[in-house]
């Protein structure tokens, strides 16, 4: 890899590595959720001469992660640490199984858009999803976070 390629990859690394690392842990948990990412990156890093030709490199290396992590996982469930999901310990102590009772792609948008800023289509390129599949997923997410925690708007 040539200094223009490096720094191409610095580039793109920067700005998807948060976002990447957030929907994997919110699929895997903390610990396996930051492996998967750790590697989908690796294996960006290593074939970015073809990755960075396609049309959606995030989307592709999101999908290289949750392969990783799905060879990995085990029986054990998967359990969120307060610091992963909000970055604070101050977090409802109900939250974590309530985000447990919603669907995956409903508490991937949620965690995602509402947990970590992302717009609804850098989630939905991450995810290899339409736009309005994420907004179709977060409403109904939150609408049953709502339910669960007891919260009326």
């Amino acid at each position: 890899m040539n200094r223009t390629e490096a720094n191409d990859f610095e580039l793109f690394f920067n700005s998807i590595e948060p976002g990447l690392r957030a929907a994997l842990v919110t699929k895997f948990g903390p610990d396996r959720g930051r492996d998967a990412a750790a590697e989908a990156l690796g294996y960006g890093w290593r074939n970015w001469d073809r990755v960075s030709t396609l049309e959606n490199p995030a989307g592709y290396l999101y999908r290289v992660g949750d392969r990783w992590g799905r060879r990995q996982q085990t029986k054990k469930p998967v359990a969120f640490e307060p610091q992963e999901i909000g970055g604070s310990p101050h977090i409802e102590p109900g939250l974590e199984p309530a985000l447990e009772s919603l669907t995956l792609r409903q508490r991937e948008a949620v965690v995602l858009v509402a947990g970590f800023g992302l717009t609804h289509r850098e989630a939905a390129d991450l995810l290899g999803l339409r736009r309005s599949s994420i907004q179709n997923h977060l409403e109904r997410g939150l609408t049953k976070l709502r339910s669960e925690l007891g919260v009326q708007i």
